[in-house]
């Protein structure tokens, strides 16, 4: 009995000794390094998302245009999707939508954006359980992905939970990529929803001048009525 003891004791203490080498001398958590295939993957994304920056910012006329663009912020709402969750099979309802922050007359500049996505239970007579993501970048013109911020916030029966994520304070280096890559694939969501305006844009003016010109050609004789 004494020998079990004293194994537990030893136990413990070696488990507490490896967990303080996590921590640092002001009580952070120690950030794991990078690998070098980490790296890498960090260096494609950052390069696809100064290109998606640089791709969304020439639609920027356009939205001002047609006067999209209003207190230098454009909005746009991404269709809601329900879906279910195991084994439960709870649904949820998923909303989204996006904010750019704008300056400028004209050429525009994009400076900053957000993505909220809203996750809402939908089943009825079940405890409350909704999340409120707010991904964002507030500084698109910094040449790294340091300046993107990741908030969660969790309402539930027990009361409202925040938390504040970025790269400076995600321990695992998988998810740090996972964040960022995450944001790379939302810039991409933003870049094809404002595409898929455009070009309704165009089929919708493409029709109205097509209506036009038909009555114009099915139109009667036109006769200037003359004074007498």
């Amino acid at each position: 009995m004494k020998k079990a003891t004293s194994s537990a004791i030893l136990f413990f203490v070696l488990t507490v000794s490896a967990y303080a080498q996590d921590i640092e001398p002001d009580g952070q958590i120690k950030i794991l390094p990078y690998k070098d295939t980490q790296i890498r993957a960090l260096e494609a994304l950052n390069s696809d998302i100064k290109y998606f920056h640089k791709r969304i910012e020439e639609l920027l006329s356009f939205l001002n245009k047609r006067k999209k663009i209003q207190n230098n912020e454009y909005v746009q709402f991404i269709p809601a999707i329900e879906t279910y969750e195991l084994p439960n099979r709870e649904r949820f309802l998923f909303d989204k939508k996006f904010f750019l922050k704008v300056s400028g007359q004209g050429p525009f500049k994009l400076e900053g954006i957000r993505f909220v996505t809203r996750k809402s239970m939908v089943t009825k007579l079940r405890p409350v359980n909704d999340e409120l993501g707010i991904l964002k970048n507030e500084n698109v013109s910094a040449p790294e992905a340091n300046s993107i911020i990741l908030s969660v916030q969790r309402k539930t029966d027990g009361g409202i939970q925040e938390e504040t994520y970025n790269l400076s304070n995600i321990r695992n280096p998988d998810q740090r990529v996972k964040l960022v890559r995450s944001y790379r694939n939302n810039l991409v969501e933003v870049i094809q929803a404002i595409t898929k305006y455009v070009e309704g844009t165009i089929q919708a003016d493409r029709r109205d001048v097509e209506t036009m010109l038909d009555g114009l050609d099915q139109g009667g004789s036109f006769q200037e009525e003359s004074n007498k």
